[in-house]
This record gives structure tokens, C-alpha cells and sequence, in this order.
């Protein structure tokens, strides 16, 4: 499983994988229980891959944290849990991600992280190549957008539009007809 597989649903807990397509939505199941169904047009999805973090500098890449919090996992430090103390929850993002933006990130946002990195770790994600697929979205992206901005320049050059060919205006002064409906009856 691919970073771009799992999505986040708004209002409903927990990371869901993408199985199918149907014509109004995504077919999730849920990583947790397995539940499969299908999402409406209402709900708002976010692609993990598509998520980054805030920080001093710019933006960092999910994948680029998860990536950060499987080595202090793995290192042996505890995650915090959910019930956490802010100040713990805060202490430990700060080994995360050291430059993340204290005032756009979150407790909150930071909680989640942490429960959505327990559940990636407990699925068949592959973390040994989550950083290699988030940098080759980042080029494809970059190349369609390049290539998109080129053919709307091209567009733009062979569609220029003719010397003016609207209806010419009357003169200034000159009485035009209007066509305004009249009331009917009384």
C-alpha cells in the first residue's frame, strides 16, 4: 500500500484505504475494521499524500514526518497518546519536526499525527519507500504543471481574438429603441 491509497474522511475517525472508484465517489475500507463503503460527493476527502505540515520555512510533506516519527519510534521513544498533556504533545513534536510553526500547527492537529501514524504502522504500509513516492508526485506534478502552463501560452498566442467584432454602438445622442415589457391589464 501507497501513501496516495490512504485517505483521511472529514467526520468520520480514522484512515480509510481507496479500493475502488463508482461514479459518485470512492469505495474506502476502513483500516482499522475492515468496513467497506462507498463515500457521496458532500464528503470532504484528503489524501494523505497530497497533506503537508506547516514549519518556519515553508511546508514539509507528510510523508517526510511519518518518516521521522518511524525513527524515534524505532529509536524507542514513546508516542503520546491521544489523552496526552498539550505540553507533552508539543515536547515531542518538537523532536519530530524541530521548525514546525508553533502558531499554524495544532495540539489537535498534532494528536492526530500520532493516531494516524499508530494506524499506518499497524498496516501494510511501506515505509522504506513512502519518501521515494512522495518526491516522484512532487516531479510529475511539477512537469504537468510545466506542461500544462506551455499549452495554455500556446493557446493564448493562436486564439488572439479578431479586431474588434461586436455590433457597433450607436452615437452619443442618438435614440435607441428599448424593448422593456409594458404592464398588462389592471
Amino acid at each position: 500500500m501507497e501513501l496516495k491509497d490512504v485517505v483521511s474522511v472529514t467526520g468520520m475517525p480514522g484512515l480509510h484505504k481507496i479500493i475502488g472508484r463508482n461514479k459518485n465517489g470512492l469505495i474506502l475500507e476502513s483500516l482499522s475494521d475492515k468496513k467497506k463503503f462507498s463515500t457521496t460527493p458532500r464528503q470532504r476527502i484528503s489524501i494523505l499524500s497530497d497533506i503537508a505540515m506547516f514549519t518556519d520555512e515553508g511546508e514539509v510533506r507528510l510523508a517526510q514526518v511519518l518518516v521521522n516519527l518511524k525513527s524515534l519510534d524505532e529509536a524507542g521513544e514513546s508516542l503520546p497518546s491521544s489523552k496526552a498533556d498539550n505540553g507533552e504533545v508539543t515536547a515531542f513534536m518538537a523532536k519530530v519536526l524541530p521548525t514546525y510553526d508553533r502558531e499554524r500547527v495544532y495540539v489537535s492537529d498534532m494528536k492526530k499525527l500520532f493516531t494516524w501514524y499508530s494506524s499506518l504502522k499497524n498496516s501494510d504500509l511501506d515505509f522504506a519507500n513512502i519518501l521515494n513516492e512522495s518526491t516522484e508526485e512532487e516531479g510529475n506534478s511539477e512537469t504537468s504543471a510545466d506542461s500544462t502552463a506551455k499549452t495554455d501560452a500556446k493557446v493564448k498566442k493562436s486564439s488572439a481574438a479578431p479586431k474588434n467584432t461586436a455590433p457597433k454602438k450607436p452615437a452619443t445622442g442618438a435614440k435607441t429603441k428599448t424593448t422593456t415589457p409594458r404592464k398588462m391589464g389592471s
